[in-house]
């Protein structure tokens, strides 16, 4: 009888070209059979769940579960699937990306020892053809291995600011019911710091266990307005974390870089919208600026400017553009790797 010990999360919403491959990325691990799958079809209007019932009906295994609910956004489906999860640890995939064949051999006999809060890892970017174009590295070579989560290592993550839920496994319980904010993107930021400062300990693996596909063409992709308003919530939720206590540095550093993130953000909204982006950023700021003078006076400590945040804006919208502009000119070429459609039967 399987006894899984990790369960992996897949939201899915229209990626019928990728999920398949993201299955057989799990599937094809060394200890399947201690593993859980659970995919949450977010609402596709395409024949995502089809390609997933077939999946599961080439799997002897019994190692997938599907559960189909109306569309509710990313945070929705990672919650219905944190809610689905019976086993004592849980990790991320999202629909389009993949797990690197040695992703199981390197987490399950750890998970095994029960001794570890967290698991986090590097990972491979790869593009629409699965092929690596880059490495995002979380844990350099020299503090791998297992050590508590103190406030050095707190500290290391507030200043790397690598939020992406799916680079790292968690024991569940550090997940407390519905997680994820609703409606809300950037989702992970309001989440992952929080984790991070419950957990005790962490074991830490300096190699790719992962990838994370960046889609063709979408270093030029715009943002909403909306995306930067809901770094301001975020945002301010750090702020009100701010309190006379011994985590106090952590969430200005947190905050810090969540508003370096809704800079980077506003400087992709639109002709129209960006007014608006820009007023929500002053909001931070003034935000920011109110809570660390207050940090300042009781630490007798001179406060951290935000620096020349509008110029920053102002010159990463002009690069922005400049993409744009290049994009277009090679449109004709980018249109031709997009990835076909499976071919599903009637």
């Amino acid at each position: 009888m399987r006894t899984p010990i990790l369960t992996v999360v897949i939201p899915a919403y229209n990626v019928d070209g990728y999920i398949e491959e993201a299955l057989d990325s799990v599937l094809s691990q060394h200890y399947i059979d201690d593993i859980d799958i659970v995919v949450i079809d977010d609402g596709s209007s395409d024949s995502t769940s089809a390609v997933v019932k077939r999946v599961m009906d080439r799997d002897s295994g019994g190692h997938i579960r599907l559960i189909r609910q109306r569309n509710s956004g990313l945070s929705g489906a990672r919650n219905a699937g944190i809610a689905a999860v019976r086993t004592p640890y849980v990790g991320f995939l999202d629909g389009d990306d993949i797990f690197l064949p040695d992703f199981s051999a390197s987490i399950v006999p750890l998970l095994a020892e029960g001794t570890w809060d967290m698991l986090e890892y590097n990972v491979s970017i790869i593009d629409d053809h699965s092929q690596n174009l880059d490495t995002i590295e979380l844990v350099p070579q020299a503090i791998g291995g297992g050590s508590p989560v103190d406030h050095t290592a707190r500290m290391h993550f507030a200043e790397a600011f690598h939020t992406f839920v799916w680079a790292r496994v968690y024991r569940t319980s550090l997940f407390g019911p519905a997680p994820f904010p609703l409606g809300r993107h950037y989702e992970d930021i309001a989440v992952v710091p929080s984790v991070y400062l419950s957990a005790h300990s962490m074991y830490k693996i300096a190699r790719p266990l992962i990838g994370y596909r960046r889609r063709f063409g979408s270093i030029t992709q715009g943002a909403p307005v909306q995306d930067v308003r809901d770094l301001q919530t975020t945002g301010r939720e750090v702020l009100e974390k701010i309190t006379d206590g011994e985590q106090e540095e952590f969430w200005l550093t947190i905050f810090r870089k969540l508003f370096m993130r809704a800079c980077h953000i506003c400087a992709r909204v639109d002709r129209a919208s960006f007014s608006d982006g820009f007023v929500t950023i002053k909001q931070m700021a003034a935000d920011y600026e109110k809570i660390q003078a207050a940090w300042a006076e009781r630490h007798a400590s001179s406060t951290e400017s935000l620096g020349r945040f509008g110029l920053t804006v102002r010159t990463d919208r002009s690069m922005h553009f400049a993409k744009i502009l290049a994009k277009k000119v090679l449109r004709r070429d980018l249109d031709r790797h997009h990835r076909e459609r499976p071919a599903i039967p009637a």
